[in-house]
């Protein structure tokens, strides 16, 4: 009769004489089921003369009813000398080598069922075997693939948790539109004209009240209103679709998750494209388009007195481009699914990756305008949970997260204006004033910054230009790095120069001294800051940087021309000049 506890307790077993070929992965918490399991063959096994004294014994399998030497099974279980049970098995080693014996010749002559079991002399029935495996194999299936939906689960809650990525789709929308925008400025030499020496704000508003809407087309040929726009639509809807953690997931078909996610890409696209075309960085105000007629179908300057002419407005862009563009979104799914996916099949080949983003043109765009390459697709990796934001983990990130938000900035400030004096009109000389500088931080990587400035005297003898005292303001952002005893940022603001003293109206025949007053300029600050800290909340800072500033040119005759060449712009024109400065003085952290 088998003794369990000394068995257990016995270095000459390893536990494969109680449960042979149980070779499964379970969680610990199931060993208690297996330690009775196990107990319970062995108690059915001892009449039969099982003792384990010899471990050069062959084992009897359960399962097939044959004995296995020793040497041939893998190790399914353990025992130490305090008498803990631990199982270690690997069943896929035990039955492939089984298989392989099954078919040899010399099977039956070196595994007998009668073969006597060791220490006993006694032959072993052949009806006497315990079949366990059924049991542990479905117990195993049943584990893997709750774990398996465990894990999905999980995923897939942490997507949703996530919320929808706002922050990413706007820095990319900005993206998108900063990549649209650089290619007009590089093939439209009238829209640089424009910016560069028209008044921004004056123009904006006129183009958009001369646009027409009682049209469809705005004069465009086919490949631009009808392929190019629904692109940008394809480009804008794919933007926020990709930063939705769970319709970047969805493959086409019939769930409602799927055309839910379409739908909010057509609701971006339908805002993306009216900011294209209406909005403050749109079409109207770089370019104004609106604002002026040109001839179509006849280059330029235009001989023919019998041409149609336009200003660029209509409605086909408004429609075309969210609705076309999310009919380009539904068929690029398709061809990804459906043509590419087969093409492609299981293949990690460069050759098959570059068709699938060629065959997704605009998903590419968007690809890259979140740093991915053109092949990539979120269904591919459901393990990477992203935030779509930018996340940098630093050694002193405790350190810069409790950072002051506020800054001031009081400093000593020069800066190279143009100026005029009894003796010389329009000088350029170098300004010492004084102003201060104040910014907050939104973000780890944004700051909203503004500054300004007093340079007294900056001009003493007045014209249209300038005259007077000059004050200087420009507000915006800036962004950079910050390290426990360094920082290095960017600014970038937007603003105004304005003197007390200057002339009302550029001097003429019939007015030749006109009125004395304020006139205010538009300035935009680009500048680059350094910062060397003393304390948490002292720091000494240098900038350096330039500050471009508009001023009144000329004004072009009155009167908005003849068709085809109608305008009604602004007839005054600019002159931009650049003015270097630099700021030096303390900073104050609060």
């Amino acid at each position: 009769m088998l003794r369990f506890d000394k068995l257990m307790r016995s270095p000459a077993i390893d536990g494969q004489m109680i449960c042979p070929l149980l070779e499964i992965n379970l969680l610990s918490a199931r060993k208690l089921q297996l330690f009775t399991v196990c107990l319970a063959s062995s108690l059915l096994l001892s009449p039969w003369g099982v003792r384990g004294q010899d471990l050069n014994a062959p084992l009897r399998d359960a399962h097939a009813g044959v004995l296995i030497p020793r040497s041939a099974t893998a190790r399914s279980a353990s025992s130490d000398a305090d008498g803990t049970f631990e199982l270690q098995p690997d069943f896929e080693l035990s039955t492939q080598w089984l298989q392989g014996k099954e078919q040899s010749s010399d099977f039956q002559s070196e595994f007998k069922p009668d073969m006597a079991w060791a220490g006993t002399g006694e032959p072993v029935p052949d009806e006497a075997h315990l079949d366990l495996l059924p049991l542990f194999a479905r117990w195993h299936r049943d584990f893997v693939e709750r774990q398996r939906d465990g894990q999905e689960a999980a995923i897939e809650e942490g997507k949703v948790s996530q919320g929808y990525h706002w922050k990413p789709m706007l820095w990319q929308s900005l993206g998108f539109i900063a990549v649209e925008n650089t290619f007009r400025l590089f093939t439209d030499p009238y829209m640089r004209y424009l910016i560069a020496e028209g008044p921004y704000w004056r123009n904006y508003g006129i183009s958009m009240q001369h646009w027409d809407m009682n049209r469809w087309s705005d004069g465009d040929d086919f490949l631009v209103d009808d392929i190019g726009h629904p692109m940008q639509g394809a480009v804008s809807a794919f933007i926020a679709i990709q930063n939705s953690p769970r319709g970047r997931m969805q493959r086409i078909g019939t769930s409602k998750a799927y055309w839910k996610s379409r739908f909010w890409g057509l609701m971006w696209a339908t805002v993306f494209s009216t900011q294209q075309k209406i909005g403050p960085l749109g079409e109207a105000a770089l370019g104004n388009d609106g604002g002026y007629t040109y001839p179509l179908h006849c280059p330029i300057p235009c001989r023919s007195t019998n041409v149609e002419y336009t200003n660029n407005t209509g409605w086909t862009d408004f429609i075309m481009t969210p609705v076309g563009g999310t009919g380009w979104v539904i068929g690029e799914d398709l061809i990804d699914r459906f043509v590419t996916d087969k093409i492609q099949g299981d293949s990690n080949r460069v050759f098959f990756k570059i068709l699938r983003g060629s065959l997704n043109p605009t998903r590419t765009m968007a690809n890259a305008l979140r740093g991915k390459t053109p092949w990539y697709r979120d269904y591919q990796h459901p393990e990477g949970v992203e935030n779509g934001g930018v996340n940098v983990e630093r050694s002193d990130a405790d350190y810069l997260r409790h950072l002051p938000r506020y800054e001031i900035f009081p400093h000593f400030n020069s800066i190279s204006l143009p100026v005029n004096t009894a003796t010389c009109v329009w000088c350029r000389k170098s300004t010492n004033g004084a102003g201060a500088e104040f910014s907050m931080r939104l973000s780890r990587w944004v700051d909203f910054d503004s500054d300004m400035d007093f340079q007294p005297g900056a001009s003493p003898y007045p014209t249209n230009r300038a005259g007077g005292d000059a004050l200087i303001g420009t507000f915006g952002f800036r962004s950079g790095i910050v390290t426990r005893n360094y920082a290095l940022k960017a600014s970038l603001r937007p603003g105004f120069v304005s003197y007390n003293h200057a002339l009302l109206a550029i001097p003429t025949s019939s007015n030749p001294t006109p009125g004395i007053g304020r006139v205010t300029h538009f300035a935009t600050s680009l500048a680059i800051n350094g910062d060397y800290g003393l304390t948490r909340c002292l720091a000494i800072r240098a900038t350096f940087g330039n500050t471009p500033v508009r001023y009144l040119d000329y004004t072009s005759p009155p009167g908005i021309g003849t068709p085809p060449y109608v305008n009604w712009l602004s007839h005054n024109f600019f002159l931009t000049t650049e003015n270097r400065m630099y700021q030096i003085g303390p900073v104050l952290r609060f």
